[in-house]
Protein backbone atom coordinates (compact mmCIF):
# COMPACT_ATOMS: atom_id res chain seq x y z
CA UNK A 1 0.00 0.00 0.00
CA UNK A 2 1.61 3.27 -1.16
CA UNK A 3 -0.66 5.74 0.72
CA UNK A 4 -1.52 6.19 4.38
CA UNK A 5 -5.13 6.13 5.58
CA UNK A 6 -5.45 9.92 5.53
CA UNK A 7 -4.45 10.04 1.87
CA UNK A 8 -6.86 7.19 1.08
CA UNK A 9 -9.70 9.03 2.78
CA UNK A 10 -9.01 12.27 0.91
CA UNK A 11 -8.68 10.43 -2.40
CA UNK A 12 -12.14 8.88 -2.05
CA UNK A 13 -13.83 11.79 -0.26
CA UNK A 14 -16.77 11.83 -2.66
CA UNK A 15 -17.50 8.13 -2.11
CA UNK A 16 -17.22 8.50 1.67
CA UNK A 17 -19.58 11.49 1.83
CA UNK A 18 -22.12 9.66 -0.36
CA UNK A 19 -22.03 6.69 1.99
CA UNK A 20 -22.45 8.96 5.02
CA UNK A 21 -25.48 10.48 3.30
CA UNK A 22 -26.92 6.97 2.80
CA UNK A 23 -26.35 6.19 6.48
CA UNK A 24 -28.04 9.46 7.40
CA UNK A 25 -31.02 8.61 5.19
CA UNK A 26 -31.49 4.98 6.15
CA UNK A 27 -30.71 4.97 9.88
CA UNK A 28 -32.89 6.86 12.36
CA UNK A 29 -31.87 8.14 15.75
CA UNK A 30 -35.53 7.85 16.78
CA UNK A 31 -35.25 4.09 16.36
CA UNK A 32 -33.56 2.36 19.29
CA UNK A 33 -31.91 -0.33 17.14
CA UNK A 34 -30.49 2.20 14.67
CA UNK A 35 -29.21 4.43 17.44
CA UNK A 36 -27.51 1.45 19.11
CA UNK A 37 -25.97 0.39 15.78
CA UNK A 38 -24.48 3.85 15.18
CA UNK A 39 -23.25 4.09 18.78
CA UNK A 40 -21.44 0.72 18.55
CA UNK A 41 -19.99 1.57 15.13
CA UNK A 42 -18.60 4.83 16.51
CA UNK A 43 -17.09 2.93 19.45
CA UNK A 44 -15.35 0.48 17.08
CA UNK A 45 -14.02 3.31 14.88
CA UNK A 46 -12.76 5.49 17.74
CA UNK A 47 -11.06 2.71 19.70
CA UNK A 48 -8.95 1.39 16.84
CA UNK A 49 -10.94 -1.83 16.34
CA UNK A 50 -11.14 -1.15 12.57
CA UNK A 51 -7.95 -1.55 10.53
CA UNK A 52 -7.15 -1.58 6.83
CA UNK A 53 -6.23 -5.10 5.74
CA UNK A 54 -5.58 -4.53 2.01
CA UNK A 55 -5.81 -1.60 -0.40
CA UNK A 56 -5.66 -1.77 -4.22
CA UNK A 57 -5.04 1.55 -5.87
CA UNK A 58 -5.57 0.09 -9.35
CA UNK A 59 -8.87 -1.66 -8.50
CA UNK A 60 -10.05 1.08 -6.11
CA UNK A 61 -10.90 -1.39 -3.33
CA UNK A 62 -10.23 -1.34 0.40
CA UNK A 63 -10.62 -4.26 2.79
CA UNK A 64 -11.02 -3.63 6.53
CA UNK A 65 -10.75 -6.05 9.41
CA UNK A 66 -13.18 -5.20 12.22
CA UNK A 67 -12.24 -6.70 15.58
CA UNK A 68 -15.74 -7.39 16.90
CA UNK A 69 -16.88 -10.45 18.86
CA UNK A 70 -15.40 -12.29 15.87
CA UNK A 71 -13.07 -10.72 13.27
CA UNK A 72 -15.20 -9.44 10.37
CA UNK A 73 -14.14 -8.39 6.86
CA UNK A 74 -15.62 -5.31 5.19
CA UNK A 75 -14.93 -4.67 1.49
CA UNK A 76 -15.32 -1.21 -0.12
CA UNK A 77 -15.42 -1.07 -3.92
CA UNK A 78 -15.30 2.52 -5.16
CA UNK A 79 -15.78 1.49 -8.81
CA UNK A 80 -19.20 -0.06 -8.13
CA UNK A 81 -20.14 2.06 -5.07
CA UNK A 82 -20.74 -1.13 -3.09
CA UNK A 83 -19.90 -2.12 0.46
CA UNK A 84 -20.00 -5.77 1.53
CA UNK A 85 -19.54 -7.50 4.86
CA UNK A 86 -19.29 -11.18 5.74
CA UNK A 87 -21.64 -10.86 8.72
CA UNK A 88 -25.25 -12.15 8.34
CA UNK A 89 -26.96 -8.72 8.35
CA UNK A 90 -28.12 -7.81 4.84
CA UNK A 91 -28.48 -4.03 5.21
CA UNK A 92 -26.34 -1.56 7.17
CA UNK A 93 -24.43 -3.34 9.95
CA UNK A 94 -22.14 -1.84 12.57
CA UNK A 95 -19.08 -3.17 10.69
CA UNK A 96 -19.88 -1.32 7.44
CA UNK A 97 -20.77 1.86 9.32
CA UNK A 98 -17.59 1.62 11.43
CA UNK A 99 -15.43 1.27 8.29
CA UNK A 100 -16.98 4.41 6.77
CA UNK A 101 -16.62 6.25 10.10
CA UNK A 102 -12.89 5.44 10.19
CA UNK A 103 -12.37 7.10 6.80
CA UNK A 104 -14.76 9.98 7.51
CA UNK A 105 -12.69 11.00 10.58
CA UNK A 106 -9.91 12.10 8.22
CA UNK A 107 -12.07 14.42 6.10
CA UNK A 108 -14.55 15.84 8.63
CA UNK A 109 -15.64 15.79 12.28
CA UNK A 110 -17.28 12.51 13.22
CA UNK A 111 -18.38 14.01 16.57
CA UNK A 112 -20.31 16.79 14.82
CA UNK A 113 -21.95 14.31 12.47
CA UNK A 114 -23.03 12.11 15.40
CA UNK A 115 -24.48 15.12 17.25
CA UNK A 116 -26.41 16.21 14.18
CA UNK A 117 -27.59 12.67 13.53
CA UNK A 118 -29.12 12.28 16.97
CA UNK A 119 -30.60 15.77 17.07
CA UNK A 120 -31.90 16.32 13.53
CA UNK A 121 -33.59 12.97 12.97
CA UNK A 122 -35.54 13.06 16.21
CA UNK A 123 -36.46 16.70 15.71
CA UNK A 124 -37.64 16.17 12.13
CA UNK A 125 -39.89 13.24 13.01
CA UNK A 126 -41.52 15.21 15.80
CA UNK A 127 -41.97 18.22 13.54
CA UNK A 128 -43.65 16.03 10.93
CA UNK A 129 -45.96 14.61 13.58
CA UNK A 130 -46.73 17.91 15.30
CA UNK A 131 -47.48 19.78 12.08
CA UNK A 132 -50.62 17.62 11.86
CA UNK A 133 -51.58 17.73 8.21
CA UNK A 134 -52.13 14.85 5.77
CA UNK A 135 -48.97 15.90 3.93
CA UNK A 136 -46.81 15.79 7.07
CA UNK A 137 -48.16 12.35 8.06
CA UNK A 138 -47.48 11.04 4.56
CA UNK A 139 -43.97 12.54 4.66
CA UNK A 140 -43.34 10.81 7.98
CA UNK A 141 -44.38 7.44 6.55
CA UNK A 142 -42.38 7.98 3.36
CA UNK A 143 -39.25 8.84 5.31
CA UNK A 144 -39.53 5.67 7.40
CA UNK A 145 -40.26 3.61 4.26
CA UNK A 146 -37.26 4.95 2.36
CA UNK A 147 -34.99 4.30 5.32
CA UNK A 148 -36.10 0.69 5.77
CA UNK A 149 -37.67 -0.92 2.70
CA UNK A 150 -37.19 1.31 -0.34
CA UNK A 151 -33.78 -0.05 -1.37
CA UNK A 152 -34.45 -3.70 -0.53
CA UNK A 153 -33.95 -5.91 -3.58
CA UNK A 154 -33.81 -9.43 -2.15
CA UNK A 155 -36.82 -10.06 0.07
CA UNK A 156 -38.26 -13.14 1.73
CA UNK A 157 -41.71 -13.00 3.33
CA UNK A 158 -40.12 -13.31 6.77
CA UNK A 159 -37.81 -10.34 6.13
CA UNK A 160 -40.65 -8.34 4.59
CA UNK A 161 -42.90 -8.93 7.59
CA UNK A 162 -40.09 -8.06 9.99
CA UNK A 163 -39.29 -4.82 8.14
CA UNK A 164 -42.98 -3.88 7.98
CA UNK A 165 -43.44 -4.39 11.72
CA UNK A 166 -40.31 -2.37 12.39
CA UNK A 167 -41.57 0.49 10.18
CA UNK A 168 -44.90 0.38 11.96
CA UNK A 169 -43.20 0.66 15.36
CA UNK A 170 -41.18 3.66 14.17
CA UNK A 171 -44.27 5.45 12.86
CA UNK A 172 -46.58 4.58 15.75
CA UNK A 173 -43.97 5.96 18.14
CA UNK A 174 -45.02 9.39 16.86
CA UNK A 175 -48.74 8.87 17.66
CA UNK A 176 -50.36 12.12 18.89
CA UNK A 177 -51.05 12.38 22.60
CA UNK A 178 -54.69 13.49 22.12
CA UNK A 179 -56.98 10.48 22.21
CA UNK A 180 -59.33 11.86 19.55
CA UNK A 181 -56.45 11.83 17.04
CA UNK A 182 -54.78 8.54 17.92
CA UNK A 183 -57.00 6.07 16.06
CA UNK A 184 -57.08 8.21 12.90
CA UNK A 185 -53.28 8.58 12.97
CA UNK A 186 -52.81 4.82 13.23
CA UNK A 187 -55.31 4.09 10.47
CA UNK A 188 -53.92 6.77 8.15
CA UNK A 189 -50.25 5.84 8.59
CA UNK A 190 -50.92 2.08 8.57
CA UNK A 191 -52.72 2.38 5.24
CA UNK A 192 -49.89 4.52 3.85
CA UNK A 193 -47.34 1.89 4.94
CA UNK A 194 -49.37 -0.89 3.30
CA UNK A 195 -49.49 1.08 0.04
CA UNK A 196 -45.70 1.55 0.05
CA UNK A 197 -45.12 -2.11 0.93
CA UNK A 198 -47.54 -3.40 -1.74
CA UNK A 199 -45.02 -2.57 -4.47
CA UNK A 200 -42.70 -5.24 -3.07
CA UNK A 201 -45.22 -8.09 -2.80
CA UNK A 202 -45.34 -9.44 -6.35
CA UNK A 203 -41.68 -10.51 -6.57
CA UNK A 204 -41.83 -12.22 -3.18
CA UNK A 205 -45.15 -13.94 -4.04
CA UNK A 206 -43.68 -15.72 -7.07
CA UNK A 207 -41.56 -17.99 -4.90
CA UNK A 208 -43.29 -17.99 -1.52
CA UNK A 209 -47.01 -18.17 -2.37
CA UNK A 210 -49.14 -18.59 0.71
CA UNK A 211 -46.83 -16.71 3.08
CA UNK A 212 -47.57 -13.40 1.37
CA UNK A 213 -51.30 -14.15 1.33
CA UNK A 214 -51.15 -14.64 5.11
CA UNK A 215 -49.27 -11.35 5.45
CA UNK A 216 -51.97 -9.57 3.40
CA UNK A 217 -54.78 -11.19 5.38
CA UNK A 218 -53.19 -10.12 8.64
CA UNK A 219 -52.81 -6.50 7.50
CA UNK A 220 -56.37 -6.47 6.13
CA UNK A 221 -57.61 -7.47 9.56
CA UNK A 222 -55.44 -4.81 11.24
CA UNK A 223 -56.79 -2.13 8.90
CA UNK A 224 -60.37 -3.27 9.54
CA UNK A 225 -59.78 -3.00 13.29
CA UNK A 226 -58.35 0.52 12.87
CA UNK A 227 -61.42 1.43 10.76
CA UNK A 228 -63.74 0.04 13.42
CA UNK A 229 -62.00 2.01 16.17
CA UNK A 230 -61.87 5.24 14.17
CA UNK A 231 -65.47 5.11 12.92
CA UNK A 232 -66.77 4.47 16.45
CA UNK A 233 -65.43 7.82 17.68
CA UNK A 234 -66.94 11.27 17.20
CA UNK A 235 -65.52 12.94 14.11
CA UNK A 236 -63.87 16.38 14.46
CA UNK A 237 -64.15 19.06 11.77
CA UNK A 238 -60.35 19.27 11.79
CA UNK A 239 -60.14 15.68 10.54
CA UNK A 240 -61.96 16.41 7.24
CA UNK A 241 -58.74 16.88 5.21
CA UNK A 242 -57.42 13.56 6.54
CA UNK A 243 -60.63 11.77 5.53
CA UNK A 244 -60.44 13.29 2.05
CA UNK A 245 -56.80 12.34 1.61
CA UNK A 246 -57.44 8.85 2.94
CA UNK A 247 -60.30 8.45 0.45
CA UNK A 248 -57.97 9.39 -2.42
CA UNK A 249 -55.21 7.09 -1.12
CA UNK A 250 -57.53 4.09 -0.88
CA UNK A 251 -59.01 4.71 -4.33
CA UNK A 252 -55.60 4.95 -5.98
CA UNK A 253 -54.43 1.88 -4.09
CA UNK A 254 -57.41 -0.14 -5.34
CA UNK A 255 -57.33 1.08 -8.93
CA UNK A 256 -53.63 1.54 -9.66
CA UNK A 257 -51.60 -0.88 -7.55
CA UNK A 258 -50.97 -4.32 -9.06
CA UNK A 259 -51.63 -7.81 -7.77
CA UNK A 260 -54.13 -9.41 -5.41
CA UNK A 261 -57.10 -7.36 -6.65
CA UNK A 262 -59.59 -9.29 -4.52
CA UNK A 263 -57.68 -8.29 -1.39
CA UNK A 264 -57.37 -4.66 -2.51
CA UNK A 265 -61.11 -4.58 -3.17
CA UNK A 266 -61.82 -6.01 0.30
CA UNK A 267 -59.80 -3.22 1.94
CA UNK A 268 -61.64 -0.68 -0.22
CA UNK A 269 -65.01 -2.14 0.79
CA UNK A 270 -64.12 -2.03 4.47
CA UNK A 271 -63.52 1.73 4.23
CA UNK A 272 -66.74 2.45 2.35
CA UNK A 273 -68.86 0.11 4.43
CA UNK A 274 -67.92 1.53 7.83
CA UNK A 275 -66.12 4.85 7.48
CA UNK A 276 -67.17 6.75 4.36
CA UNK A 277 -70.91 6.42 4.83
CA UNK A 278 -72.26 9.82 3.70
CA UNK A 279 -74.52 9.49 0.65
CA UNK A 280 -73.01 12.52 -1.12
CA UNK A 281 -69.47 11.19 -0.62
CA UNK A 282 -70.49 7.83 -2.05
CA UNK A 283 -72.19 9.39 -5.07
CA UNK A 284 -69.12 11.55 -5.78
CA UNK A 285 -66.81 8.55 -5.45
CA UNK A 286 -68.92 6.53 -7.91
CA UNK A 287 -68.74 9.40 -10.39
CA UNK A 288 -64.97 9.58 -9.95
CA UNK A 289 -64.65 5.83 -10.48
CA UNK A 290 -66.64 6.03 -13.71
CA UNK A 291 -64.38 8.80 -15.03
CA UNK A 292 -61.10 7.12 -14.08
CA UNK A 293 -59.01 5.98 -17.03
CA UNK A 294 -55.76 4.91 -15.37
CA UNK A 295 -56.39 1.50 -13.82
CA UNK A 296 -54.27 -1.63 -13.36
CA UNK A 297 -54.87 -4.58 -15.66
CA UNK A 298 -56.36 -6.76 -12.90
CA UNK A 299 -58.99 -4.20 -11.80
CA UNK A 300 -62.65 -5.10 -12.31
CA UNK A 301 -64.35 -1.72 -12.42
CA UNK A 302 -67.79 -3.33 -12.58
CA UNK A 303 -67.21 -4.92 -9.14
CA UNK A 304 -66.46 -1.53 -7.62
CA UNK A 305 -69.42 0.13 -9.34
CA UNK A 306 -71.73 -2.68 -8.19
CA UNK A 307 -70.61 -2.12 -4.61
CA UNK A 308 -71.77 1.49 -4.84
CA UNK A 309 -75.04 0.46 -6.48
CA UNK A 310 -75.68 -1.72 -3.42
CA UNK A 311 -74.82 1.07 -0.98
CA UNK A 312 -76.95 3.59 -2.91
CA UNK A 313 -79.76 1.02 -3.46
CA UNK A 314 -79.61 1.59 -7.20
CA UNK A 315 -81.09 -1.78 -8.16
CA UNK A 316 -81.64 -0.87 -11.81
CA UNK A 317 -77.91 -0.31 -12.40
CA UNK A 318 -77.07 -3.34 -10.28
CA UNK A 319 -79.33 -5.46 -12.47
CA UNK A 320 -77.50 -4.25 -15.59
CA UNK A 321 -74.16 -5.31 -14.10
CA UNK A 322 -75.58 -8.68 -13.03
CA UNK A 323 -76.73 -9.35 -16.61
CA UNK A 324 -73.03 -9.31 -17.63
CA UNK A 325 -71.99 -11.92 -15.03
CA UNK A 326 -69.44 -14.57 -16.09
CA UNK A 327 -68.82 -17.87 -14.33
CA UNK A 328 -65.19 -17.05 -13.49
CA UNK A 329 -66.27 -13.91 -11.58
CA UNK A 330 -68.31 -15.69 -8.91
CA UNK A 331 -65.83 -15.16 -6.08
CA UNK A 332 -66.06 -11.39 -6.55
CA UNK A 333 -69.86 -11.60 -6.69
CA UNK A 334 -69.91 -13.76 -3.55
CA UNK A 335 -67.98 -11.01 -1.75
CA UNK A 336 -70.52 -8.46 -3.00
CA UNK A 337 -73.36 -10.70 -1.82
CA UNK A 338 -71.75 -10.81 1.62
CA UNK A 339 -71.39 -7.03 1.45
CA UNK A 340 -75.14 -6.73 0.74
CA UNK A 341 -75.93 -9.08 3.64
CA UNK A 342 -73.70 -7.06 6.00
CA UNK A 343 -75.71 -3.97 5.05
CA UNK A 344 -79.05 -5.80 5.50
CA UNK A 345 -79.86 -5.18 1.83
CA UNK A 346 -81.74 -8.41 1.16
CA UNK A 347 -83.15 -7.23 -2.15
CA UNK A 348 -79.65 -6.76 -3.58
CA UNK A 349 -78.60 -10.04 -1.94
CA UNK A 350 -81.47 -11.88 -3.59
CA UNK A 351 -80.65 -10.38 -7.00
CA UNK A 352 -76.99 -11.39 -6.77
CA UNK A 353 -77.50 -14.94 -5.47
CA UNK A 354 -80.27 -15.81 -7.91
CA UNK A 355 -78.14 -14.53 -10.81
CA UNK A 356 -75.22 -16.63 -9.59
CA UNK A 357 -77.23 -19.88 -9.44
CA UNK A 358 -77.03 -20.85 -13.16
CA UNK A 359 -73.25 -20.27 -13.12
CA UNK A 360 -72.49 -22.40 -10.05
CA UNK A 361 -71.93 -25.72 -11.81
CA UNK A 362 -69.35 -24.29 -14.24
CA UNK A 363 -67.62 -22.26 -11.54
CA UNK A 364 -67.35 -25.07 -8.96
CA UNK A 365 -66.07 -27.62 -11.43
CA UNK A 366 -63.79 -25.39 -13.52
CA UNK A 367 -62.78 -22.19 -11.76
CA UNK A 368 -62.06 -23.02 -8.11
CA UNK A 369 -59.59 -25.52 -6.67
CA UNK A 370 -60.92 -28.59 -4.91
CA UNK A 371 -59.79 -27.61 -1.42
CA UNK A 372 -61.76 -24.34 -1.54
CA UNK A 373 -65.01 -25.80 -2.91
CA UNK A 374 -66.56 -26.79 0.47
CA UNK A 375 -65.91 -23.30 1.87
CA UNK A 376 -67.45 -21.65 -1.20
CA UNK A 377 -70.54 -23.87 -1.13
CA UNK A 378 -70.95 -23.36 2.63
CA UNK A 379 -70.67 -19.56 2.31
CA UNK A 380 -73.15 -19.49 -0.58
CA UNK A 381 -75.64 -21.64 1.34
CA UNK A 382 -75.38 -19.45 4.46
CA UNK A 383 -76.20 -16.38 2.38
CA UNK A 384 -79.12 -18.24 0.77
CA UNK A 385 -80.65 -18.70 4.23
CA UNK A 386 -81.50 -14.96 4.17
CA UNK A 387 -83.58 -15.15 0.99
CA UNK A 388 -85.47 -18.49 1.18
CA UNK A 389 -84.76 -20.27 -2.09
CA UNK A 390 -87.69 -22.21 -3.49
CA UNK A 391 -87.35 -25.97 -4.02
CA UNK A 392 -86.42 -25.66 -7.68
CA UNK A 393 -83.67 -23.12 -6.98
CA UNK A 394 -82.35 -25.24 -4.10
CA UNK A 395 -82.12 -28.25 -6.41
CA UNK A 396 -80.03 -26.19 -8.85
CA UNK A 397 -77.72 -25.14 -6.02
CA UNK A 398 -77.14 -28.61 -4.61
CA UNK A 399 -76.92 -30.31 -7.98
CA UNK A 400 -74.04 -27.96 -8.78
CA UNK A 401 -72.44 -28.38 -5.35
CA UNK A 402 -72.42 -32.19 -5.42
CA UNK A 403 -70.75 -33.79 -2.42
CA UNK A 404 -69.41 -30.38 -1.35
CA UNK A 405 -72.98 -29.38 -0.62
CA UNK A 406 -73.97 -32.53 1.23
CA UNK A 407 -74.28 -30.90 4.64
CA UNK A 408 -76.18 -27.77 3.55
CA UNK A 409 -78.46 -29.85 1.31
CA UNK A 410 -79.16 -32.17 4.25
CA UNK A 411 -80.13 -29.22 6.42
CA UNK A 412 -82.32 -27.91 3.60
CA UNK A 413 -84.16 -31.26 3.39
CA UNK A 414 -84.63 -31.29 7.16
CA UNK A 415 -85.98 -27.74 7.07
CA UNK A 416 -88.46 -28.78 4.38
CA UNK A 417 -89.47 -31.95 6.28
CA UNK A 418 -88.24 -34.21 3.47
CA UNK A 419 -86.88 -36.89 5.82
CA UNK A 420 -87.14 -39.88 3.47
CA UNK A 421 -85.03 -38.03 0.90
CA UNK A 422 -82.61 -37.10 3.69
CA UNK A 423 -82.12 -40.79 4.53
CA UNK A 424 -81.77 -41.73 0.86
CA UNK A 425 -79.13 -39.00 0.38
CA UNK A 426 -76.96 -40.43 3.15
CA UNK A 427 -77.42 -43.95 1.80
CA UNK A 428 -76.02 -42.65 -1.46
CA UNK A 429 -73.11 -40.86 0.23
CA UNK A 430 -72.18 -42.89 3.36
CA UNK A 431 -70.43 -41.01 6.17
CA UNK A 432 -70.25 -41.38 9.96
CA UNK A 433 -72.49 -40.79 12.95
CA UNK A 434 -70.59 -37.63 13.80
CA UNK A 435 -71.14 -36.18 10.35
CA UNK A 436 -74.82 -37.18 10.41
CA UNK A 437 -75.22 -35.22 13.64
CA UNK A 438 -73.97 -32.13 11.81
CA UNK A 439 -76.45 -32.79 9.01
CA UNK A 440 -79.59 -32.68 11.19
CA UNK A 441 -79.80 -36.27 12.45
CA UNK A 442 -81.32 -35.21 15.78
CA UNK A 443 -84.31 -33.59 14.07
CA UNK A 444 -84.89 -36.65 11.87
CA UNK A 445 -84.86 -38.91 14.96
CA UNK A 446 -87.50 -36.73 16.59
CA UNK A 447 -89.71 -36.25 13.52
CA UNK A 448 -89.53 -39.48 11.53
CA UNK A 449 -87.29 -42.09 13.16
CA UNK A 450 -88.47 -45.03 11.01
CA UNK A 451 -86.63 -43.69 7.92
CA UNK A 452 -83.36 -44.05 9.80
CA UNK A 453 -83.54 -47.83 10.36
CA UNK A 454 -82.12 -48.82 6.95
CA UNK A 455 -79.44 -46.12 7.23
CA UNK A 456 -78.34 -47.29 10.68
CA UNK A 457 -78.23 -50.88 9.42
CA UNK A 458 -75.95 -49.84 6.57
CA UNK A 459 -73.60 -47.99 8.92
CA UNK A 460 -73.43 -50.99 11.27
CA UNK A 461 -72.65 -53.38 8.39
CA UNK A 462 -69.79 -51.11 7.31
CA UNK A 463 -68.29 -51.39 10.79
CA UNK A 464 -68.68 -55.20 10.86
CA UNK A 465 -66.83 -55.40 7.56
CA UNK A 466 -63.67 -54.10 9.25
CA UNK A 467 -63.51 -57.27 11.43
CA UNK A 468 -61.91 -55.94 14.61
CA UNK A 469 -63.17 -55.60 18.16
CA UNK A 470 -62.88 -51.82 18.01
CA UNK A 471 -65.13 -51.73 14.95
CA UNK A 472 -67.53 -54.17 16.60
CA UNK A 473 -67.83 -51.68 19.47
CA UNK A 474 -68.59 -48.96 16.93
CA UNK A 475 -71.25 -51.17 15.36
CA UNK A 476 -72.89 -51.63 18.77
CA UNK A 477 -72.94 -47.85 19.22
CA UNK A 478 -74.76 -47.55 15.89
CA UNK A 479 -77.21 -50.28 16.95
CA UNK A 480 -77.96 -48.38 20.15
CA UNK A 481 -78.97 -45.39 18.01
CA UNK A 482 -81.00 -47.75 15.84
CA UNK A 483 -82.66 -49.20 18.96
CA UNK A 484 -83.78 -45.70 19.99
CA UNK A 485 -85.21 -45.05 16.52
CA UNK A 486 -87.04 -48.40 16.53
CA UNK A 487 -88.53 -47.70 19.94
CA UNK A 488 -89.67 -44.20 18.91
CA UNK A 489 -91.34 -45.61 15.80
CA UNK A 490 -93.06 -48.44 17.71
CA UNK A 491 -91.14 -51.25 16.06
CA UNK A 492 -90.10 -53.16 19.19
CA UNK A 493 -90.91 -56.61 17.80
CA UNK A 494 -89.06 -55.90 14.56
CA UNK A 495 -86.05 -54.71 16.56
CA UNK A 496 -85.81 -57.83 18.75
CA UNK A 497 -86.10 -60.06 15.69
CA UNK A 498 -83.38 -57.98 13.99
CA UNK A 499 -80.97 -58.48 16.90
CA UNK A 500 -81.71 -62.22 17.09
CA UNK A 501 -81.11 -62.60 13.37
CA UNK A 502 -77.85 -60.60 13.56
CA UNK A 503 -76.53 -62.76 16.43
CA UNK A 504 -77.44 -65.91 14.52
CA UNK A 505 -75.83 -64.67 11.29
CA UNK A 506 -72.55 -63.76 12.99
CA UNK A 507 -72.45 -66.52 15.63
CA UNK A 508 -68.85 -67.41 14.78
CA UNK A 509 -67.60 -63.89 15.60
CA UNK A 510 -67.05 -64.37 19.33
CA UNK A 511 -65.82 -60.79 19.92
CA UNK A 512 -68.94 -59.41 18.23
CA UNK A 513 -71.19 -61.68 20.31
CA UNK A 514 -69.53 -60.43 23.49
CA UNK A 515 -69.96 -56.76 22.49
CA UNK A 516 -73.64 -57.33 21.63
CA UNK A 517 -74.23 -58.87 25.07
CA UNK A 518 -72.47 -55.97 26.76
CA UNK A 519 -74.59 -53.54 24.78
CA UNK A 520 -77.91 -54.85 26.16
CA UNK A 521 -79.55 -54.19 22.80
CA UNK A 522 -82.88 -55.99 23.28
CA UNK A 523 -86.07 -54.02 23.95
Amino acid sequence: MNMNISEVANRYEGFIRNQMAEIDLQLHASDAEDEELVRRAAFLARHNYVKINTFSETQNTIQFVVQDAMPTLVQLNMNTDRISCNCPREIWCRHKVAAIFVLYQYIDSLSDWLDNFRRSKSTQLHLLKDERSPESWLALVERVYKANLFRQTSLTPYLLESIFQDMQRQVFRETPLEREWQSLFKLFTHMALVIHTWKHLEDVHKSYGGYIIRFIDNEKENIREHIRTTSSKSRLFATDPFYDTLQTMVRRFTLQEKGFFGHRLMIYKNFWESMFNEKARRENELQTIRQTTQVADDVRIESIESMFYIMLKNYEELGRELSKMNSEDLLLWLDLAQFAANNNDYEALSMILRTMLPHLDTFINNHISIRYRPNFVGAFHRLCSYINLNDEEAEVLFAAAGTYGLQPYSLFLVERGRFTEWSALHHRFPSSLGYLENCGLKTVVEQKPEVLLPLYHSLAMNELGQKSRQHYKQAVQVWKKMKTAAKKSGKNEFWNQYIDQTKKQYKRLRALQEEIEKGNLKL
